[in-house]
This record gives C-alpha cells, sequence and structure tokens, in this order.
C-alpha cells in the first residue's frame, strides 16, 4: 500500500488544510514502498525504466507544447457525468 505524501494537486504539504497531521504522514515517509520497491530492482534495469519513463514525458511535454491551446469553451466539456434520465 501506498500513501500521497503531497497535496493532490502541487508540490506542497497539505498539513495546513487539516487533511492530516505531519505526524500521521512521518511513519508513510520513513517507509515509503515505492523505494522499497525500488531497491529490489538491479540497478542497471532501474536506470533502463528510468531513461524510457523520462523520454516518454519529454515526448508528452513537446506534443502538449506543440498543439495549439483549446478553446476557452473545452473547459466545460467533460467535467460532469450526463444526467441520465428516467423514461
Amino acid at each position: 500500500m501506498t500513501y500521497r505524501w503531497q497535496e493532490h494537486v502541487g508540490p506542497g504539504q497539505d498539513y495546513r488544510l487539516g487533511y492530516r497531521t505531519e505526524e500521521e504522514a512521518r511513519p508513510w515517509m520513513e517507509n515509503d514502498q515505492v523505494s522499497r520497491l525500488a531497491a529490489l530492482v538491479e540497478p542497471g534495469c532501474r536506470a533502463q525504466i528510468e531513461a524510457e519513463i523520462e523520454e516518454e514525458v519529454a515526448a508528452a511535454f513537446a506534443h502538449a507544447k506543440a498543439c495549439p491551446f483549446p478553446d476557452a469553451q473545452e473547459l466545460y466539456t467533460d467535467v460532469f457525468k450526463e444526467a441520465q434520465h428516467a423514461h
């Protein structure tokens, strides 16, 4: 099981928002399951995986930067589930 350390949408801590305390998060941070799993992967294999991920992320950023900015009306599409009315 993993545990989200940071805010949902940002690089900061969310302790001030009252979702949890630093004391609650600390044991999860000290026993991070992702780091524990990463330690089991051979260094060469891990480096290859990380390089592939970095390449994929860089390609996604390049694609996003090359695309035209969406129309403002798109802010309102695919936000809410369409209501299904009984017949």
